[in-house]
Order: C-alpha cells, then sequence, then structure tokens
C-alpha cells in the first residue's frame, strides 16, 4: 500500500510539473480545446435527451395533419350504404317511421325525392330509427346515406318507394238498385256488382267479392224472406275506405 500511494504521488508531481513547463500559449489551447469539447459533449447529450423527443412529438403532430395517428392510417373508406327495413308501399298517414340498418354509429341522413328529410344516428348494433317523417303527397321515393365518424360518406342506399294517398277510393253499386224487390225461386239470390278502384279490396256484407284488373268487383247473396241491407265496403291499398248502402227485399211467393 505504501508503495501504491508513493507511485501516486509522484505520478501527480511529475504531471504538475509536466503542466507548469508548458508555455502560456500551450496551456491556453488546451484550455479552450477543453472547453469546447466540454460544451460539445453538453450540447450533445442535450439533443439526444431533448432534442430527439422534441423531433419525435413534432413528428407526431405531423401525422395528425397528415391524416396518420400512431402509426395508423387514417380511415378513408366509406361505410356501405344503409338499409331499410320492409315498409308497406301505401300509406293514409302524413307521419311515419323509418327504420333499418347502418354502420353503428354512423350518422344516417334520410332523403325523400331528392330532399333531405331528417337524420339519426345508427345504435351500437347498426339499428336506425326516425320517427315523425313527414311524406309528400303521392309518391315518395325515399333513400339514406351513412356518415362515419372520420366524415366518410357512403353510396346511396336502395330507393324505397311509399305513396301517401289519403283519398278515399271511388264505389259505384251497379246492381241492384235500392229498394230492388226480389221475388220467387228464381230470385232466391241476388248479385251485387259495380266498380271501384283499382287494386282495392271490395267486401260485401263482409263478403270479399271477385275484383277485377279494371276495378270492377261481383259478389253473390242469398237472401232470406223481407228487407236487406247490403253494405258494400271498398278499401285501397293506403287504407282508405269508401262504404255504400242500400236495401232491397225478398219473398219466398
Amino acid at each position: 500500500m505504501k508503495v501504491t500511494r508513493k507511485y501516486s504521488i509522484g505520478k501527480q508531481k511529475k504531471l504538475q510539473k509536466g503542466w507548469k513547463s508548458l508555455s502560456r500559449e500551450d496551456k491556453g489551447d488546451i484550455t479552450r480545446f477543453i472547453k469546447i469539447f466540454g460544451i460539445t459533449l453538453i450540447t450533445v447529450l442535450f439533443i439526444f435527451n431533448f432534442g430527439i423527443r422534441g423531433l419525435a412529438q413534432l413528428a407526431g403532430f405531423w401525422s395528425i395533419f397528415a391524416g396518420k395517428s400512431d402509426g395508423i392510417q387514417a380511415d378513408t373508406t366509406a361505410p356501405p350504404p344503409p338499409t331499410f327495413a320492409p315498409n308497406s308501399e301505401y300509406t293514409k298517414s302524413e307521419k311515419i317511421t323509418l327504420s333499418g340498418y347502418a354502420e353503428p354509429a354512423g350518422e344516417v341522413k334520410i332523403i325523400i325525392n331528392e330532399v333531405e328529410a331528417g337524420k339519426t344516428i345508427a345504435e351500437a348494433g347498426g339499428t336506425f330509427t326516425l320517427a315523425d317523417v313527414t311524406l309528400n303527397e303521392g309518391k315518395n321515393t325515399i333513400t339514406a346515406t351513412t356518415t362515419d365518424r372520420s366524415g366518410n360518406i357512403s353510396r346511396k342506399s336502395a330507393e324505397l318507394i311509399i305513396t301517401f294517398d289519403r283519398k278515399p277510393p271511388e264505389l259505384t253499386i251497379t246492381k241492384p238498385t235500392n229498394g230492388q224487390k226480389f221475388s220467387g225461386t228464381s230470385q232466391k239470390q241476388a248479385d251485387v256488382e259495380g266498380t271501384s278502384e283499382p287494386g282495392a279490396t271490395v267486401k260485401v256484407n263482409g263478403i270479399q267479392a271477385t275484383t277485377f284488373a279494371d276495378g270492377s268487383f261481383k259478389a253473390t247473396l242469398t237472401l232470406d224472406p223481407g228487407d236487406l241491407l247490403i253494405t258494400t265496403v271498398a278499401t285501397d291499398k293506403a287504407g282508405n275506405e269508401k262504404k255504400v248502402e242500400l236495401t232491397i227485399s225478398y219473398s219466398s211467393e
């Protein structure tokens, strides 16, 4: 231990002696070199610890502006077009409820005859419902689009056609006539005939009549003695009704 200590002290004295033997100019050069080396080392350490982090943050901001986040490409894919649940093709109600399926959390826009009619948000399961949608008188061509949370807009859905009709169908009875009398076994039955709106359903005293493409209809009733009230009701596709009543009588003699 004493030998080592003496050696260290001797080496230190030699270094001190060597430093003292240097000229002032050499000492200045060495001092400047040490200062420059120190400043360079500090600068490198600063850039490594703070500069790279800053560059990483800058790159993160740039990714956001460039449409990327956390290394993932931004969503630029349009969602599929929404689909409507089945609905009646005819209605007598001015306001209806539309429902269907779309991309979950997507905004569904309803369009009627090329005019926006309302918006709603699809549920987590993809279902959507929009109540109190106002129809136009007559034919309504209804479509919809979905906008996802990234702002991508789908193509239009398939068309849903709904006709808003609140006018009762026409109904005319051509036979028998009101007050007509029937008698004998040959007139035990009476044919009820007339015309209504094509496609309408016609019932005579609750019995569905046979209807034809031109709107004409026919039903046959079996008569009992006495007066008979005949009630004919025509119902169109929208549910509107028109009723006509007349009375006939029958005698078995």
